[in-house]
């Protein structure tokens, strides 16, 4: 896994029919080293953007949260919490390729409209079925798995987006601030949450995420992005085959989908698996969920602070890697904590290491990539992750059921650390430069 050069990040995107100059006020300085704000005081429609997104995803996170607790509320089963969380992201799997075609061929500001108010309707969906006291796991798996089929066409281009909001010196910082708004939100939507679990209920939860949605929509239609460059017609398989015969080719963007491929699988499957961790470990309630997950956002939002502020500094991948060996580690001492302070502490390490880790390699490939394949390899990415991420959430539903949601957890965090050694040392796939 190279790391891709410098150069790279320091040239600006070709001009476009659109003049960048109504996307962006410039370039950054260069000789600032930490400019940890800078692609938000530079480009206005990135920051119309980000602030819309963030209102949003507090919403997201206030339901995700009480999807969680609800499931659990209902069936006490920490297996069909892993069966719920698998239904929501199993689409992925097999739609995020066709996703990625979509946001290489329609203009992503519309495409992200479109995907934005199916999710919005789905949320308030599920919080009419609560609030009238009808809803059943059934449901929320059914909406689960509706809204993970319109996340497979969201995600790739959602963040192929950033790309037409900035210019390519601002890139890193832009998807580093990006990740930092969405973990802010993760703070302050599970605080929010535990608070509303615990007087009105999951009902007003949903409620919420589906007005949520309203500031982001509202924010797509007041940005200017580009104009896609004309394209002769080819068929939606011929597309993805392009793409990936393309990821096939350039072995460096093949080995950061392959990295990023194992946490997805048996790491981030911890956040399912946390109403679990706090009924039967930490025997708290719904406001001990919701401190667990804000702090797991807290520790994610000053990793990703740290990428936005170092986009300029060197052996970045070297740094990706010893994220993924804490993020590990942190996992394995959080599958052994009992304690609520220290349980805390370590799920904030582990919200630290997956999002800086998880930033670079984003940028990594941001940087790589052509622009005309942007919409396609991002659809692979999610599917590396995200994508994956419902196998994980069922092999950690199915292992907690059986063994405890403890040792779920640990073998992920182990196997995490394997990983990151392994590819550490792992010379022929081009780390020489980075270890």
């Amino acid at each position: 896994m190279a790391e891709p050069p410098s150069p790279a990040l320091e040239k600006d995107r070709p001009d476009m029919s659109t003049p960048r100059s109504t996307l962006s006020a410039g370039a950054p300085p260069r000789g600032a080293r930490f400019e940890t704000f800078g692609s938000l005081q530079r480009n206005p429609n990135y920051r119309l953007y980000w602030g819309g997104a963030f209102l949003s995803n507090v919403g997201t996170w206030m339901q995700s949260v009480a999807q969680g607790w609800l499931v659990y509320e209902l069936t006490g089963s920490t297996l069909l919490l892993g069966v719920v969380s698998f239904a929501g992201s199993i689409p992925i799997l097999f739609l995020s390729l066709f996703g990625g075609v979509l946001a290489d061929r329609v203009e992503r500001r519309r495409l992200m409209i479109y995907t934005q108010t199916g999710m919005m309707l789905l949320a308030f969906l599920l919080s009419a079925l609560t609030f009238a006291h009808v809803v059943t796991v059934w449901h929320i798996m059914g909406i689960a798995f509706l809204s993970g089929v319109v996340n497979a066409f969201n995600a790739p281009v959602r963040q192929s987006l950033i790309a037409d909001l900035v210019p390519r010196s601002d890139l890193q910082n832009a998807i580093a601030l990006n990740s930092a708004q969405f973990q802010s939100s993760r703070i302050l939507g599970p605080t929010l949450a535990g608070v509303t679990l615990a007087t009105v209920g999951p009902a007003w939860c949903f409620f919420v995420n589906g007005a949520s949605f309203l500031a982001v929509i509202a924010a797509l239609f007041l940005v200017v992005v580009p104009p896609l460059p004309p394209r002769r017609p080819q068929s939606v398989l011929r597309n993805v085959g392009e793409g990936l015969r393309y990821v096939w080719k350039q072995p460096t963007i093949f080995a950061l989908l392959m990295v990023a491929a194992i946490p997805g699988l048996f790491g981030q499957p911890y956040q399912p698996m946390l109403p679990s961790v706090v009924s039967n470990v930490l025997h708290t309630g719904a406001t001990g969920l919701g401190l667990l997950e804000s702090s797991a956002g807290a520790g994610a939002l000053v990793g990703a602070l740290v990428v936005a502020s170092l986009s300029r500094s060197k052996r970045r991948g070297r740094i990706q890697l010893y994220m993924l060996t804490l993020f590990g580690l942190a996992l394995v001492l959080f599958s052994q904590s009992h304690w609520m302070p220290v349980s805390m502490g370590l799920v904030f390490l582990v919200g630290t290491a997956s999002m800086a880790y998880n930033s670079l390699n984003q940028t990594f490939l941001q940087s790589l990539v052509d622009d005309e394949m942007r919409g396609r390899v991002m659809s692979l990415l999610t599917l590396t992750t995200l994508g994956l991420q419902p196998l994980g959430a069922l092999q950690a539903g199915v292992v907690g059921q059986q063994f405890g949601v403890s040792t779920a957890l640990f073998i992920g965090g182990v196997i995490c650390i394997l990983v990151s050694l392994v590819a550490t040392r792992a010379r022929r796939a081009g780390l020489d430069d980075l270890v």
